[in-house]
């Protein structure tokens, strides 16, 4: 779970994320398999789909839809028909569940979160992962959030890296949440921790130390 991603392509990501659009051909979920967690399905980066185009018209793929979240470097995770992703825009953090055909905004959810700028503009790292009716988002400073996927209700929260007494890194936490069985894992704390995924309630944890950048993988 210590691999690292500099901040150069921290600030890459950036431009990518800062509007979301959903391309024609590309709209993962909308009209295809789901792409519920960073990575996809299978946590490999490898799509299942079939027949998508390899050329595109001189003037690019048709935009569908756009939608300005802030900045942030956090990916795009798509589940039943809903986009989810998260952004800053410089006092908070807002976790959004999209409509994944149009854009519109189903809901959204903010608490307080600088925005962290050190060297690139700053703002969100980790990705939304969806678990069945449940998101589940950590911010680079510890706080972790589950949420109902369909209304944005908050089922539980915490400041992870508080109640674990946890060092946080240099660029902030910037890993995605992992969903093992009945385990929320997170890579808070020397070797990651583990939390029950319906109530947070800490399972294991592995010491205070400060931890890398990846998400962690079973």
């Amino acid at each position: 779970m210590n691999s690292f991603r500099s901040p150069r392509s921290h600030f890459r990501t950036t431009r990518l994320t800062a509007h979301i659009a959903l391309l024609a051909g590309l709209t993962l979920g909308a009209s295809g398999a789901d792409w519920p967690q960073w990575r996809g399905p299978q946590r490999t980066g490898i799509s299942s789909e079939k027949g998508f185009t390899t050329t595109f018209p001189v003037d690019g793929p048709k935009v569908l839809w756009t939608a300005n979240v802030g900045k942030g470097f956090s990916a795009v995770s798509v589940a039943g028909g809903k986009a989810y992703t998260l952004g800053n825009d410089g006092k908070e953090d807002t976790i959004y569940g999209l409509d994944a055909v149009t854009g519109r905004e189903l809901w959204k959810h903010s608490y307080p979160h600088p925005l962290d700028a050190k060297y690139y503009q700053g703002g969100s790292s980790g990705t939304p992962t969806v678990d069945g009716n449940r998101v589940y988002v950590l911010s680079r400073r510890g706080h972790l959030h589950c949420l109902d996927a369909a209304t944005g209700a908050v089922v539980w929260q915490k400041n992870v890296a508080t109640e674990l007494g946890a060092k946080i890194p240099e660029w902030g936490f910037a890993s995605s949440v992992l969903i093992d069985g009945s385990r929320a894992v997170v890579n808070v704390g020397t070797y990651g921790a583990a939390l029950d995924k319906a109530t947070g309630q800490v399972i294991w944890k592995t010491g205070t130390g400060e931890p890398g950048y990846a998400t962690p993988v079973p």
